[in-house]
């Protein structure tokens, strides 16, 4: 008796909706806000400014 193998395809392409490249740049930005922002973008907003500062914190992301 021999085994007889199937060739399955190593990686199959998937469709990505348009709308999730703009998600994926939304949430870059978002990142970029909560663990870069040190008031040049919000230093008008100060309590803005130092909710995020919190957040970084929180999170563990060196911002000092």
């Amino acid at each position: 008796m021999t085994a007889t193998t199937a060739v399955r395809p190593i990686g199959v392409p998937i469709q990505v909706p348009t709308w999730a490249f703009a998600v994926a740049v939304v949430a870059m930005m978002l990142a970029y806000v909560v663990l870069q922002e040190n008031g040049l973008l919000v230093s008008s907003w100060m309590t803005v400014h130092e909710f995020f500062h919190d957040g970084r914190h929180a999170l563990g992301f060196p911002c000092h």
